[in-house]
């Protein structure tokens, strides 16, 4: 009681034990601190350390928090007002409360339709960028392989220590190829090893060559594959600051080459933007330079920083490589066309009423959903020439298979969008969902059981002065790994079937510029008559 003056303790008996027990508390804590004060200040510094190095494991969730937040408030809403009732004891209020709770949500379950979606993809619409078209563009470098054979094919042209990365779709200077990265196939290489090598083959090509000759030679220090602070994902979340960490993450990974012809990896961004109906829209790209250094210090400053370079949406332009280069993710295109659910209002969607309502046809039997990058050349200057990113937008109900709206958005992020309803102008065209019966039917003896037609791509030519809309179809061999892989062989068979006529042609190919022809001859019967 020495260090208490008698001031104090008039004022404290006033205050209570409460106030003496923290005062008395407070003391010894600052007085244990300042004797323990370098081991403090270590152990201060490694937690320090663990929370900013190891931010890349609860991103994830706390981005999840901040994508739901508007559930979490509801639900905290609800639990108080519920507390409430029954602490005050009106029960009658308090069950009647509980069965109007119960009973919508019986209706969105029965339904499917939630509020909170419903209203953000409403929003998402309202806030589009529209442009619709007159005149359909001409699609150009089709790809002949689909995306499944050019990953099945890569993979055994591999070695024992070797796997690639996920094939993309993407525009090397004037010409347009499928790249992936060869990565460590275990997972102790995983850890040290960098990324030494890429694939590079022509997305025409209809037997593409892994050999030596399209491996190109690199030094990336991170990989889309490998582990821990090599990993491409990780390092990028690294490199985020504070408000990009909270509302950013990490998609696609590319490679392609910049505007000096050094080959990059690029990583494209989905922003979340909006606190209580936040939705995904293009975030810009991380873009990873070859990394010739490989010391203790270039290591740790990985692990602390991250990597990369971002440039912002707006900031894309400025980089010749990055325009019209495939850089949207596909989370932030499926947002966009599935809002063209409300492209005849607000209560277009609804249950029961369904005016104008879309749905995006996946095909469960197919490996690759929509959207399909294709490159689109509109003659009419109404949008540039280059590729986009393709929806064939059908009726809501799984029945009605009819091609209503076609999609054309800029696979490197421009705030438009490209529109063709093919409903309003009365085209009767067959959707994509049907062509896949089309094709078995034109060929009935063929071996069904074994190969299966997959990614019906958009095939459009201007034809003896008429635009003409057919599918493209690539007829695939199962392999036996639970019908989840696919192989299309060395030369697989290509199929156009007429979205108008619905008869189908199996073209060379070796030889697409004579698909014009063969099609034309084929198809003379059907596109003369009256």
């Amino acid at each position: 009681m020495s260090d208490i003056t008698h001031t104090e303790i008039a004022t404290g008996s006033e205050k209570g034990k409460w106030y003496w027990f923290l005062r008395n508390a407070t003391k010894q804590m600052r007085q244990l601190g300042w004797k323990y004060r370098i081991l403090l200040s270590l152990l201060a510094v490694v937690f320090f350390l663990l929370i900013f190095a190891f931010r890349p494991l609860y991103h994830s969730f706390i981005l999840g928090i901040r994508i739901h937040l508007f559930y979490a408030i509801a639900t905290l809403c609800v639990l108080v007002s519920l507390y409430l009732l029954v602490k005050k004891r009106w029960w009658k209020t308090f069950f009647t409360a509980l069965t109007g709770l119960i009973i919508f949500f019986v209706i969105v379950f029965l339904c499917d339709v939630s509020p909170h979606k419903y209203l953000t993809l409403y929003r998402q619409y309202k806030m589009l960028n529209i442009v619709e078209l007159d005149d359909l563009p001409q699609t150009a470098y089709e790809r002949i392989q689909p995306y499944n054979s050019i990953h099945t094919l890569a993979n055994e042209a591999m070695m024992e220590t070797e796997t690639p990365t996920e094939p993309d779709f993407v525009r090397i200077g004037e010409d347009y190829r499928w790249t992936m990265a060869i990565e460590p196939a275990y997972n102790i290489p995983r850890i040290w090893n960098n990324i030494k090598s890429l694939v590079s083959v022509s997305a025409s090509a209809p037997s593409p060559d892994f050999s030596s000759k399209n491996r190109i030679s690199v030094d990336f220090g991170v990989g889309e594959n490998l582990l821990l602070s090599k990993n491409t994902h990780t390092a990028t979340i690294r490199a985020f600051g504070l408000r990009r960490y909270l509302s950013y993450e990490p998609s696609d990974v590319k490679y392609v080459t910049n505007d000096s012809g050094e080959w990059v990896q690029i990583v494209s961004l989905v922003r979340w933007r909006g606190i209580l109906f936040p939705r995904p829209e293009f975030g810009g790209v991380q873009v990873i330079r070859q990394d010739a250094q490989h010391s203790l210090w270039s290591m740790f400053k990985r692990w602390l920083l991250g990597t990369g370079k971002w440039i912002s949406p707006e900031e894309i332009s400025k980089h010749t490589y990055l325009v019209n280069q495939s850089t949207l993710p596909k989370i932030v295109s499926r947002f966009i066309a599935n809002s063209f659910r409300f492209q005849e209002g607000f209560f277009a969607p609804l249950p029961a009423y369904h005016r104008g309502d879309i749905r995006i046809p996946d095909l469960p039997e197919d490996i690759h959903d929509q959207p399909f990058t294709v490159y689109a050349n509109f003659e009419n200057d109404k949008a540039p020439d280059g590729l986009y990113q393709y929806f064939a937008l059908e009726p809501f109900h799984p029945d009605k298979q009819g091609l209503s709206t076609s999609l054309f958005i800029p696979a490197d992020g421009k705030n438009v969008i490209y529109v063709y309803k093919h409903h309003l102008k009365s085209e009767a065209l067959t959707g994509v969902s049907a062509i896949a019966a089309k094709v078995i039917e034109s060929k009935k003896f063929y071996d069904w059981n074994r190969n299966h037609p997959v990614e019906h791509r958009p095939f459009i030519r201007l034809i003896d002065g008429k635009m003409r809309f057919l599918w493209l179809t690539t007829v695939v061999t199962k392999k036996e790994l639970g019908g989840k892989q696919f192989i299309a062989g060395s030369i697989p068979d290509v199929v156009l079937t007429d979205a108008a006529y619905k008869v189908t042609s199996w073209v060379d190919p070796l030889h697409p510029e004579l698909w014009i022809q063969t099609i034309s001859k084929e198809f003379a019967g059907v596109w003369n008559q009256k």
